[in-house]
């Protein structure tokens, strides 16, 4: 069976996660208190309820980064998040959930949040200035492009999305 760079990467993805988790295990950590599961649908976040499809979402105060995805689970930081805007907070969410339905593409997870936020209508062009401004300083690693060239593509994402559907 041939695989492409995209399932490679997943794959390497989730090996790398279950290594991370095996290792922390071995060396005795436990689940943090403040890890829970959410159901797909009962996530509230930024004032709003938010889902991705039938994916569940862990809460995690002790996860490295302000979210992350493995197949099947979305994965938050909520003192993290806390810091950020609302708009940036749903961005983010959105992003990882854009994994769900894209894995390891980055720049197509990006296009989806802002697309996705665009049509919900929780993401217009301050939220966008916010998700640049967030993203300004990163400078990118094996798997994301520096924070300028994804904000630079998003822009291009938000101009070609729809505006918000009108209420009935």
């Amino acid at each position: 069976m041939r695989l492409g760079a995209a399932n490679i990467l997943t794959l390497i993805t989730a090996s790398a996660a279950a290594a991370l988790v095996a290792g922390l295990l071995a060396a005795g950590a436990t689940a943090a208190s403040e890890d829970r599961l959410v159901a797909a649908g009962k996530l509230k976040l930024a004032g709003r309820y938010i889902a991705c499809g039938r994916t569940p979402t862990q809460l995690s105060s002790t996860f490295w980064d302000y979210g992350g995805a493995t197949k099947g689970r979305i994965i938050l930081n909520p003192v993290k998040l806390a810091e950020l805007p609302e708009a940036v907070r749903l961005w983010v969410y959105a992003h990882e959930c854009g994994h769900q339905i894209y894995g390891a593409r980055e720049t197509r997870a990006d296009c989806y949040a802002v697309q996705r936020g665009r049509r919900e209508g929780w993401f217009n062009l301050a939220g966008m200035n916010q998700v640049c401004a967030f993203l300004k300083d990163r400078k990118g690693d094996w798997v994301h492009p520096p924070g300028p060239k994804r904000c630079t593509a998003m822009v291009q994402c938000f101009g070609k999305s729809k505006p918000p559907r009108a209420s009935r």
